[in-house]
């Protein structure tokens, strides 16, 4: 079953982040904050302020945490996040994508 990710810039936070407001469909939202000098996305508050240790650096493969269902929708977000920034040269000011 296809399902469509949304991903949209939120604004700056004061140590140098970008924070994105996501969703995916009508099932999941959140947001994540992106340092773009240390290539690190986070899950985080609309504020953001991060939650948790989960995270993702650019050009690794690797991202762990225990709940799939979560694990799942940040490997989503996160690639598209990743791709659009790789296609732009820069992080993006919006993004959708669809996935199954």
């Amino acid at each position: 079953m296809a399902a469509s990710v949304h991903i949209t810039r939120r604004g700056p936070v004061a140590d140098g982040g970008i924070v994105y407001g996501w969703g995916i469909d009508d099932r999941a939202t959140g947001h994540v904050v992106l340092r773009a000098d240390t290539e690190v996305v986070r899950p985080c508050t609309p504020s953001g302020v991060p939650i948790g240790t989960m995270l993702a650096r650019r050009g690794e493969a690797n991202v762990e945490h225990p709940d799939p269902a979560l694990h799942r929708d940040f490997v989503v977000v996160i690639a598209a996040l990743f791709r659009a920034w790789e296609r732009t040269g820069r992080p993006p000011e919006a993004v959708t994508r669809t996935f199954w």
